[in-house]
């Protein structure tokens, strides 16, 4: 991620970046008085499980930082991160496919799906903090705190969880379900949403998005119009925008510190169950 994050910043004419090799993380990093001068912003695109050890020097700095997900593995990290000025990369908030419902939507249902082949990172953490916190961060940004959960995974590659089920029940009613897994043939992101009298189908994969309103009675999904933009540029320039002070932070630090909360109860009802 960090060699992606690297090559959408370089397309950017108001950007001009510092670059540490991610071979001197963390051993080498240099401490916060050696970095520039005139270093405005930092992202931190490391393994979770160094995420509190690279970034809490920045932060504790007031430097404004945009973390990879999740936050930390643990809440006790997590917290030490936590500052006005720090963002955390949650992509899926400014997936295009959300831009379909409607603001200020109060779900009834929720039903998440985020299917994943083995790949080449992610394993220090389990597939509740790896995969599935991707959609505790929507669950909890479109339908607020959870009440009661239950959760139950399995070990398939041997190292740790790495196929969950969830189901949570919010303050305000509604009902989230999620499913997540990194070692499926065939990668699948999709949320279904239903509404009094409406459902929507996102497919976060292919970034599209249907809608039916049975209210109107009309069953037919209808497709969505959706901006084009491509979600690691738009989080690049929610988060710029905020570092000038011309917004807000696209997903702030204290919110992305709630799905780790919520991964990690999660975590606690699926070991109770091995």
């Amino acid at each position: 991620m960090g060699s992606l994050h690297a090559r959408k910043l370089a397309g950017r004419s108001d950007v001009q970046l510092f670059v540490l090799d991610p071979a001197g993380v963390p051993g080498d990093l240099p401490g916060v008085e050696e970095l520039p001068e005139e270093l405005d912003a930092a992202i931190v695109a490391v393994p979770g499980s160094r995420h509190e050890q690279v970034a809490r020097p920045l932060v504790e700095a007031g430097l404004p930082c945009l973390i990879e997900k999740p936050l930390a593995p643990t809440s006790a990290e997590a917290r030490a991160l936590v500052g006005p000025r720090v963002s955390v990369n949650h992509l899926e908030r400014v997936n295009p496919a959300l831009a379909g419902l409607p603001a200020g939507l109060r779900p009834r249902y929720l039903r998440f799906e985020r299917l994943a082949a083995p790949g080449p990172r992610g394993w220090d953490v389990d597939v509740l903090r790896d995969l599935m916190i991707h959609d505790l961060d929507l669950a909890l940004h479109l339908a607020g705190p959870v009440r009661e959960l239950r959760a139950l995974g399995v070990p398939v590659l041997g190292r740790g969880v790495d196929v969950a089920e969830a189901w949570l029940e919010h303050e305000g009613g509604c009902v989230s379900t999620l499913t997540a897994s990194r070692v499926s043939r065939a990668p699948q992101r999709r949320l279904r949403v239903v509404d009094e009298g409406a459902y929507w189908s996102l497919d976060l994969g292919a970034r599209s998005a249907s809608e039916v309103r049975w209210s109107e009675g009309r069953l037919s999904p209808r497709e969505l119009q959706l901006p084009d933009w491509d979600p690691l540029e738009e989080m690049h320039r929610r988060f710029l925008a905020a570092v000038r002070g011309e917004g807000d932070y696209p997903c702030p630090a204290v919110e992305a510190l709630q799905a780790v909360e919520l991964a990690e109860q999660l975590a606690e009802a699926v070991q109770a169950r091995l």
